[in-house]
């Protein structure tokens, strides 16, 4: 929260902007596809999908703070929605979207492993949560 506070919702693209993946994504995207992002945090992602055209998309993120600067930000896209949720608890209906993007957010649930080819079963038990829900 501390960091959404300070840098507001200043676009920061901690692995790359749209433009790096859309390559890969644009086999995936479809016309009107209902699109979650998972750990938004204060990336244009969600704004520079809006702006292709995919005007459905939802993005949660752990951080109040984060939340309340993307909302504030981009209020003038009406099909941006901005929710407070953890990954390891999802609020949606099932089949609530087509798609789900997640671009580093996973790795938070690694944080305090210390090897990654010995993951420890609490690790392994939320990553399996995370993703079965998606």
């Amino acid at each position: 929260d501390e960091l959404y506070r300070q840098e507001g919702a200043e676009p920061r693209e901690w692995l790359g902007g749209l433009s790096r993946f859309l390559p890969q994504l644009e086999a995936e995207l479809r016309p009107g596809d209902r699109i979650l992002v998972l750990g938004c945090g204060n990336s244009a992602l969600s704004h520079d999908l809006h702006e292709l055209g995919y005007t459905d998309v939802t993005s949660i993120d752990f951080s109040p703070a984060c939340i309340a600067a993307m909302r504030a930000r981009y209020a003038h896209c009406p099909g941006l929605r901005w929710a407070v949720m953890d990954i390891r608890a999802l609020a949606f209906p099932d089949a609530t979207f087509d798609l789900v993007l997640e671009k580093g957010t996973l790795d938070v649930l690694m944080v305090e492993e210390t090897d990654p080819w010995n993951v420890s079963p609490q690790a392994t038990a939320s990553m399996h949560r995370v993703l079965a829900e998606v």
